[in-house]
């Protein structure tokens, strides 16, 4: 089997979803009327299985080791594409999710910006699907070696068991009521110290402890966090959040 085989069978999986997003958002011009809990689904599945684990195995193992091979000029430009193109849907779906909260408070203008958003994913994705399976998986493959493609194999397969180990056990500690695991909280200063609170839920983001949950190590500002952040407790987006003053006491 290719390191690039099981990429390509997600992706049939994540065309699966986005389909029925696609499917929403006719739903919702035809009756004015969202199903927001199948949108969180949906917000879900791309942050967990889309972006965690499909594109991380493509960033962190794929798009790693094709870096330190001799590209030609056309893989180069395509490799930087679809990095811009991860970028570019992590930033989708967090406006999406931005969106679907102000779905639930009823805001008029909401409805259509999220047909808006479902349907733009639904033409971003398979876009992107299909210039990796057409135009990049496969011909890169002959970059590597028969060793080297094993070795791919093997880390891709590695990383899977790692993500779903450490994505259930955090979901069954915060059931049992067990704190994450967190490093040595970093004494900061002035606005880098500032405290948000979110204005959902109520939990506040103390940039000396950062967050272990999404891998925010401590001393991370609030403004330094990446766009796809969430918050850990509710899952709304950063816009959701504001200053709460300096650290705790």
């Amino acid at each position: 089997m290719l390191p690039v085989g099981p990429l390509m069978v997600e992706h049939r999986l994540i065309e699966r979803m986005i389909a029925l997003l696609g499917r929403e958002a006719k739903r919702i011009r035809a009756t004015g009327k969202a199903d927001t809990d199948f949108v969180l689904a949906g917000i879900e599945f791309i942050r967990l299985y889309a972006d965690r684990s499909h594109h991380g195995k493509e960033e962190e193992i794929l798009f790693r080791e094709l870096k330190t091979k001799p590209l030609s000029a056309k893989h180069r430009l395509v490799l930087e594409e679809l990095e811009a193109e991860h970028v570019q849907g992590r930033k989708a779906v967090a406006r999406l999710a931005t969106v679907r909260e102000r779905v639930i408070k009823g805001e008029a203008a909401a409805i259509r910006d999220l047909a808006a958003l479902l349907e733009d994913l639904a033409k971003f994705y398979p876009a992107h699907i299909e210039k990796e399976d057409r135009d990049f998986f496969l011909p890169c493959m002959d970059y590597f070696t028969e060793d080297e493609r094993a070795r791919l194999l093997e880390e891709e397969e590695t990383f899977d068991r790692n993500l779903l180990t450490a994505h259930f056990e955090g979901l069954l500690d915060a059931r049992e009521g067990k704190p994450l695991a967190a490093a040595a909280p970093v004494e900061l200063e002035g606005a880098a110290a500032t405290r948000y609170g979110c204005m959902a839920c109520g939990y506040i983001y103390d940039p000396r402890m950062g967050d272990a949950a999404q891998h925010i190590p401590p001393g991370t500002p609030f403004d330094q966090l990446p766009d796809e952040w969430i918050c850990p407790h509710c899952h709304v987006t950063r816009k959701m959040f504001i200053p709460q003053g300096g650290i705790r006491p």
